[in-house]
């Protein structure tokens, strides 16, 4: 077959340019370090590629979320850590408030104290967060969940609380709304409660102790009715007698897997009444301690019901610090939590890397010999191309 000299020199020129293509996509291989530049390079890795890619950019934007929860929920921890610290302070002036040696003024001035760290305790409950939102707000991040009212300190926020996702299979909870943590606290020690009935004419004052066996207390609501100076009796809700007992000033009495103490003389026919623990708002219970510190105590009949409404607080005391430990708790199970996941999503992010990399890194030896090949079948056919060139019909005539 004969071939035209044009024809001849498009087909060498198309050699090289091809040569010179091949060649600079290898330089480029080698530079970028990448195998696949193009999807046409390998449409079944680059789409694999797009994959991984997808999976960790969105791990990126998880980690993000961690970390926003994480500050969040330090903050909290703190704050909750400062409420604590506050309830310790106000548990040790009524301590120092109960103590007999205090005139009226000296616990009126206890009182005052006391006021000041409640505002304390407003400051820290309506505490913000890093980027300027309540933390304990509920879903009203931007509203003050706390704030003073005619009747008190009042809770403004709702109940709910925004979950976030932390991977591809896991949400956590970033916070708590002000309304568990400070507005649904059991009362009394937690199983039940204690008080003085306003007509007692003795000295008697009762205090919750310790529930024996919560399991054991059945509920409802009893009166202790003093028959005289030395024996008692327990009435159920419809007056019906459940049981009796000799009066020892002092002593525990245990009834139903509860253990409470009355104290003083108390009259007869005086009455002090066992109930089951409700929820209370912390800020309303340490306002009633304040009016308690601010009652006169002048008659024994006066000092009794001092002493059982500062029992009362106490117990209330001890159990919203119990509460507010049991919500550090879930805050560092969260913290935990979120430890774990970031480990775990930093041993996921380098499989997949190493993934993407597999398919997308070229083999450095393997592209700078086929780099030296092409380099030198451009040389080649550089050189049949000048000397295809120079050939002429006139140098065999």
């Amino acid at each position: 077959m004969r071939t035209s000299t044009l024809g001849a020199h498009l087909a060498l020129t198309n050699q090289m340019l091809r040569q010179q293509s091949a060649i600079a996509r290898t330089q480029l291989q080698v530079s970028t370090q990448r195998r696949v530049l193009t999807p046409a390079d390998d449409p079944v890795a680059a789409g694999r590629i797009l994959a991984l890619e997808n999976q960790i950019s969105s791990h990126a934007q998880y980690e993000r979320n961690a970390n926003a929860v994480g500050t969040r929920l330090s903050i909290e921890e703190q704050a909750l850590a400062d409420a604590g610290q506050v309830l310790q302070r106000v548990r040790d002036l009524t301590l120092q408030a109960n103590g007999g040696a205090l005139d009226d003024a000296s616990r009126a001035a206890i009182a005052t104290e006391i006021d000041e760290r409640i505002a304390e305790l407003q400051a820290i409950a309506n505490r913000r967060d890093a980027s300027g939102r309540y933390l304990f707000a509920g879903h009203s991040v931007d509203s003050q969940p706390f704030v003073q009212s005619a009747s008190g300190i009042v809770y403004a926020g709702d109940q709910g609380v925004r979950e976030v996702q932390v991977s591809p299979t896991q949400f956590i909870l970033a916070g708590h709304d002000g309304f568990e943590v400070f507005g649904n606290i059991a009362e009394g020690n937690g199983t039940f409660t204690v008080d003085a009935d306003a007509a007692n004419a003795g000295s008697g004052w009762i205090a919750p102790l310790a529930a024996l066996d919560p399991a054991a207390w059945t509920g409802g609501g009893y009166t202790v009715r003093f028959i005289d100076a030395a024996n008692y009796e327990i009435l159920d809700a419809s007056n019906a007698q459940v049981a009796t007992g000799a009066y020892v000033s002092g002593a525990g009495i245990d009834f139903n897997g509860a253990r409470f103490a009355i104290t003083g003389a108390p009259a007869a026919n005086d009455r002090f009444t066992i109930a089951p623990a409700g929820r209370r708002d912390l800020f309303a219970g340490l306002d009633d301690l304040v009016a308690t510190l601010r009652l006169p105590t002048g008659t024994d009949t006066a000092r009794a019901q001092f002493n059982t409404g500062v029992g009362g607080a106490l117990a209330q005391i001890d159990t919203a610090m119990d509460h507010l430990l049991n919500v550090r708790a879930e805050v560092g199970a969260r913290l935990n939590v979120l430890d774990n996941v970031a480990s775990s999503r930093e041993s996921l992010e380098l499989e997949l890397q190493t993934a993407v990399s597999g398919l997308r890194d070229v083999d450095m030896v393997e592209a700078l010999s086929r780099l030296t090949l092409e380099q030198t079948a451009l040389t080649a056919a550089q050189k049949s191309f000048a000397s295809f060139s120079r050939l002429s019909l006139f140098d065999y005539l």
